[in-house]
This record gives structure tokens, C-alpha cells and sequence, in this order.
């Protein structure tokens, strides 16, 4: 049976802004369903023939839109609204979609996007972590289109949801509804916050005309509003699609509207280097995985597949995709990687794969795959960590030694932590991956020996076929390796 998926919005003549919100979600659903004819349709008269007669582009109304996706061979389809509200122009949408039925075998139409309770506590929480950055401490205004329709009502319901996630002043105000901006700047200043910044921010798919000129514009919008009661408006003009986190929420209606099993990301820890201390819970994950995510930039210079396929030689049998992760600080390089491959491994799990990430040493402990095992679990995805044997326990086994015993601390500190701050801490003291740090560490160290007495061990690529252990700062040189484990213990008296 032929399948296909009809993306409805409102549309925009705004064409930038058409392309980050109604095009991106467009292109996620194809990228996500690629064995799926997917249809684009827009509901406004007006926005398709501006297109047309401006731009030349063709944008089909839902009913010509599913008569071509039927004419083209689809027996079945998926209707995927992008309104918000189930107004006037969701229903409108239904009607049209009414009047096709006798066209498939099989129509499904997906929820507009707060349809449930658990709609509007998920987006209000993907709304807001979307601009938290922005807002800073600021009130928040989000400008909704608001409607004639009762379904106006979940504006006001979707702020009282906002609430319970933002811990500045949030409200939504309507363009067209009954709360307006007026209403709103009355409740603001009887807050008692009379002047200073305050955030605007569309709560609509696209920023376009609404967003542009009613909320940003210079006459009779709600920044001039604003300005004129004596506050300062700072206005985003971006449409919510182009925040992955609520693009996540569009695409779990549609996964919903479709029926298909989510799919589950595994965080597999395969331990330090010895094949031997995998364990078997992470053999059977790997086993139970059509997709495995391998951490590098190819599988030879992956660690954990090394490891892994030395004891189950089966997994160059499943989809292997290596998505290496940069070796930056540069927080805003590590965050946009971080939801590239988020997005990556996100679409195997919509289309209902079991995935596998692997990772040396223990997920749960300083690993990549933290990251993105967050963002999953965020998203409403399925995510479970598999344990390892983490790099410092094998390290104090090999060694022979005991980490702590009795009463002793034992801290575990990454290889990039001030290394002076570590010094006051009492007990062992556990540097993780710290090959690239070892000279300043061992010189730390040396100094810390003449005022009391400490032991110093060390452990290059433990479990690997190259492990090196030795003991004593005197007898250590510097590492090759980034995978170092040096262990500190302080000496009883």
C-alpha cells in the first residue's frame, strides 16, 4: 500500500521565514518517513495567490493536494496539521479533508499542536527552555493569533501552562482573540514592573505578517505599545518551527497519528578496553539494535567499537553511523553539535529503530552520550543508559589498590577541572582522561608531595592491548594517550 503524509499550515508570503518553519518541519517529516509521498498544502486563499502572482510558486489547497497525492497512486494517508488551536482554520481543514474521503482506503488526521493536557504542559516547557536565553529575567509577552472560535480559550489556558515552567512574568496575548495586548500591559504594570525590558516573542508556526507588523511594527503594534506605556520591547522574530524542541512536539503528533512504535536509544557503555569486562546486558542491547552509533569519524578510529567487536562480531551487521563529536570548549560549536546529532539519531528513533550508542568506560559518567541521552529524554523520546566498568575502577583493579575503604572520600574529577582546586580535596582522587593536562598535573603534584604524603598511580589505555600502569611520580612520563587515569591517594598517618 502506497503511503503519504499532507502537511497542512495557514502559509506565509514571507518567504525566509516560510522556508525555516513550514519548510524545515516539511523536510523532518521527509527525512523521517522517506518511504512516504509527502504533500505540502496551504489553507489560506490569499497567501497561495500572493505566491502565485508575485513568485510564481504553486502552493495546492488541501483538497488539490489530496487529489493529486490520490491521482499519484497514495492508498493511504496522513493528514499533519501545523495550527496550533483547533479553530476555524483546523476545521476548515477537516472539512476539506471530509470531501476527499471516498479518494483512500486509509486517512488519518494528526491533533493540532495542544490537543491533550499533556500537550500544553509538554510545549509550554519546549516554548520556554526555546527563549529562556533570550528572556533573561525580562517579562515574556508571546503574541498568539487568537481566534473567533471557543478554541480561543487555550491561549489562556496555554499561559497558565507557561507558568509552571518560566520563572519570569509570561503571558500571551492575541492578535485576534479575546486577550489582547491591552489587557495584558494592564496586567503587567499592576505587577508593579512599570518600565524596563520586555521580551515579545510570536506563538506562531512562522514570523510573518502578524509577527512583523502587529507585534514588531511601528504603528499601532504591540511594541509601540509598549514603548509608549514607558517599557523597552525587544522583539524575536523567528516562528516557533524554528526551535527544535517544538519541532519535536509537531513531529510526536504525527508519530501519534500514525501509530508507529517509538523507537528506543540504549547509551552502551562497553567499559574501559578489556572486552572481557562487558558486560551482558550491553551484548544483548547491541545484539537487539538495528542502528549503532559509533562516536568517532570512522569505525577504525572508534574505541568502543574496537572494543565491542571483539566479542560480538555481529554488530558489523547492523547500520553503522559514525557522528564524530568535536573536541572544543566553544559552547555554542558543542551545542549546535549536539542537536545535529541529536536530530540524526532522533530520526532513526521516529521511524521506530533501536538504536545503540556506544561508549567507552560508563555512560553516566563524563560521556558524549549524556548530551544527547538529555535532549532525547527532553523530546519525550525513549532513552535508557546500560551500564559499563568505568575507567577508574578498572584502572584500581589493575593496579591491585583500593580506591576508598572505611570512611575515605573518593572523588572523581575530569581532566579539565582546576587542577589546583582539586589539591584541598581529602581522600583519592581520581583525574579522568587527563593525558592532555598530565605536565601540569604531575608538577601539581610533585609540589603537593613535599608538604604531605600522597601515593600517585597511573593507568594509560586500561584494559587496551597497549596498557601501561606504573607507580610513583618519579618513575611517570608523559602519557601518549588522552585515555590517563592517574589516582591519588593520601596516606594514613
Amino acid at each position: 500500500m502506497k503511503k503519504g503524509i499532507l502537511v497542512v499550515s495557514f502559509g506565509t508570503t514571507y518567504r525566509e521565514t516560510r522556508e525555516k518553519n513550514i519548510g524545515r518541519i516539511t523536510q523532518m517529516v521527509r527525512e523521517t518517513y522517506p518511504g512516504y509521498l509527502v504533500a505540502e498544502a496551504f489553507s489560506s486563499a490569499v497567501v497561495r495567490r500572493v505566491l502565485k502572482e508575485r513568485d510564481g510558486i504553486a502552493v495546492p489547497d488541501v483538497r488539490e493536494a489530496l487529489k493529486a497525492m490520490h491521482e499519484a497512486g497514495v492508498e493511504s494517508v496522513v493528514v499533519f496539521p501545523t495550527h496550533i488551536i483547533d479553530g476555524i482554520e483546523n476545521n476548515r481543514m477537516k472539512q476539506d479533508v471530509k470531501a476527499c474521503l471516498t479518494y483512500f482506503d486509509e486517512i488519518k488526521t494528526a491533533d493540532v499542536l495542544l490537543a491533550t493536557e499533556a500537550d500544553y504542559d509538554k510545549m509550554a516547557e519546549a516554548l520556554w527552555k526555546s527563549v529562556a536565553d533570550a528572556a533573561g529575567d525580562s517579562p515574556v509577552i508571546f503574541m498568539g493569533h487568537g481566534s473567533e472560535h471557543t478554541a480561543d480559550a487555550c491561549y489562556a489556558r496555554f499561559e497558565e501552562a507557561l507558568k509552571r515552567h518560566a520563572p519570569n512574568s509570561v503571558y500571551v496575548a492575541t492578535v485576534e482573540g479575546s486577550v489582547s495586548i491591552d489587557d495584558v500591559l494592564r496586567r503587567l504594570t499592576a505587577s508593579g514592573r512599570k518600565s524596563g525590558r520586555v521580551l515579545l516573542a510570536p506563538f506562531m508556526l512562522v514570523a510573518g505578517d502578524h509577527a512583523n507588523n502587529d507585534m514588531a511594527g511601528e504603528e499601532d503594534s504591540f511594541a509601540e505599545k509598549l514603548r509608549d506605556a514607558g517599557y523597552e520591547p525587544e522583539c524575536i522574530l523567528k516562528g516557533i518551527g524554528e526551535y527544535p524542541k517544538i519541532r519535536e512536539c509537531y513531529l510526536e503528533h504525527l508519530r501519534r497519528c500514525i501509530g508507529e512504535k517509538q523507537g528506543i536509544l540504549y547509551g552502551i557503555g562497553v567499559g574501559p578496553g578489556d572486552p572481557e569486562l562487558m558486560t551482558l546486558k550491553a551484548l544483548r542491547c547491541i545484539r537487539e539494535s538495528e542502528v549503532v552509533i559509533l562516536p568517532a569519524a570512522t569505525k577504525e578510529t572508534c574505541h568502543a567499537y574496537r572494543i565491542a567487536a571483539q566479542v560480538c562480531p555481529e554488530i558489523d551487521t547492523k547500520e553503522l553511523c559514525c557522528l564524530p563529536f568535536p573536541m572544543t570548549k566553544d559552547a555554542a560549536v558543542l551545542d549546535a553539535a549536539h542537536q545535529e546529532i541529536y536530530e540524526r539519531i532522533t530520526a532513526y528513533l521516529d521511524a521506530g529503530r533501536t538504536v545503540a550508542f556506544l561508549t567507552i568506560g560508563d555512560p553516566a559518567v563524563y560521556s558524549t552520550y549524556g548530551y544527547i541521552h538529555r535532549r532525547v529524554k527532553e523530546g519525550g523520546g525513549r532513552a535508557k543508559m546500560i551500564s559499563g566498568v568505568p575507567s577508574f575502577c578498572a584502572a584500581a583493579g589493575a593496579l591491585g589498590i583500593s580506591l576508598g575503604d572505611n570512611r575515605d572520600e573518593i572523588h572523581i574529577i575530569p581532566g579539565s577541572y582546576d587542577i589546583e582546586a582539586s589539591l584541598a580535596l581529602s581522600g583519592t582522587r581520581v583525574y579522568m582522561k587527563s593525558g592532555r593536562t598530565f605536565d601540569k598535573l604531575k608538577h601539581a603534584l610533585e609540589e603537593q608531595q613535599k608538604e604531605k604524603e600522597i601515593s600517585v598511580y597511573c593507568v594509560e589505555n586500561c584494559g587496551m592491548q597497549d596498557e601501561r600502569k606504573c607507580c610513583g611520580l618519579e618513575n611517570m612520563d608523559a602519557p601518549g594517550s588522552y585515555l590517563t587515569t592517574l589516582i591519588v591517594k593520601e596516606e594514613k598517618m
